[in-house]
C-alpha cells in the first residue's frame, strides 16, 4: 500500500506535468490559429500533431482524474508517464541543434 506523502507527491507530480502538457498545446494552437511558417503542407501538419496531442490529452486527462478520485498508484504511475512524452518530445526538439 502506497503512503499517504508518496501518493500525494505523485498526484502533484502527474497533475503538473499534465499542465505543463496542456501548455504545449495551447502553444499549439496558437501556432495553427496566427497561420505559422511553414506553407500549406507545414500548416496541416501542424493541425494533424495538434489534434492529436489534444486527443491523447483528453485520454490522460481522463486516467489522471479517475486515478485521482480513487486514488489508484498505477493509474497515476501510467498518467505521469503518458503526460512526460510530449514534454520530452518537446525538450528533444528544442535541445536538438537545427541543420
Amino acid at each position: 500500500m502506497e503512503s499517504s506523502a508518496g501518493l500525494s507527491w505523485l498526484r502533484g507530480a502527474a497533475w503538473t506535468v499534465f499542465a505543463l502538457d496542456l501548455v504545449i498545446l495551447a502553444q499549439m494552437m496558437y501556432a495553427v490559429v496566427t497561420g505559422g511558417d511553414g506553407g500549406p503542407t507545414g500548416q496541416a501538419l501542424l493541425r494533424g500533431l495538434t489534434i492529436m496531442l489534444a486527443s491523447g490529452l483528453a485520454g490522460i486527462a481522463v486516467v489522471l482524474v479517475v486515478s485521482s478520485w480513487k486514488r489508484n498508484v498505477i493509474g497515476l504511475w501510467v498518467s505521469l508517464i503518458c503526460a512526460a512524452i510530449p514534454l520530452l518530445w518537446v525538450s528533444v526538439s528544442i535541445l536538438t541543434p537545427a541543420d
